[in-house]
């Protein structure tokens, strides 16, 4: 979703997402994502933008639906993320060839290309970071048996692995039998 920068009012532009529109489908097909991680480009929420003197002001908040595989159970599982934006974007300043132009840029500021705002690769760029390394589906998911490799939570645990003592613990299993009764 592109934003000529001609097009935002001197009192700003609002926009609103209902996930009735594919909006972040064309900045979508540049971004390598794991082959497990599937992002839904429709997205809900609403993003204000204000031009300043220097730079435009991009702040918001929306929620992207995200399909991922749990890192220890190994079950997929649908996840909504929180995306905040509070950027800043500045022009592109172009010169010549002798001089080079050294500046850097903060962690919330973005350079704005050809006089128009990339809104959809902006958020994108925001869910790349916010895509956890080991999802969970759940906090205390307890993972896959060690013994049939089932998923413990969903499928339940088909072997008697709870039952089974390993043979180097076997005496103080026995020993823990005794104090008990």
């Amino acid at each position: 979703m592109k934003i000529p920068v001609e097009d935002i009012s001197p009192d700003g532009l609002e926009i609103q997402f209902d996930e009735s529109k594919n909006i972040l489908g064309e900045a979508l097909s540049g971004l390598r994502l794991p082959t497990d991680v599937v992002i839904d480009p429709k997205i809900r929420g609403h993003v204000t933008i204000m031009k300043d003197i220097d730079e435009i002001l991009i702040s918001g908040a929306v929620e992207v639906n995200i399909t991922m595989n749990c890192s220890r159970c190994l079950c997929q599982f649908e996840s909504s993320i929180p995306i905040n934006l509070d950027l800043a974007a500045r022009r592109e300043i172009r010169q010549d060839d002798e001089h080079e132009m050294n500046f850097e840029l903060d962690f919330n500021e973005v350079i704005i290309h050809n006089e128009e705002i990339d809104l959809g690769e902006l958020i994108v760029q925001e869910i790349s970071l916010d895509i956890p390394m080991k999802p969970l589906c759940k906090d205390d998911c307890l993972g896959l048996c060690p013994q049939c490799g089932g998923a413990i939570e969903h499928d339940g645990c088909s072997c008697s692995a709870g039952e089974s003592v390993d043979p180097r613990w076997k005496k103080l299993a026995i020993l823990k039998s005794r104090l008990n009764n």
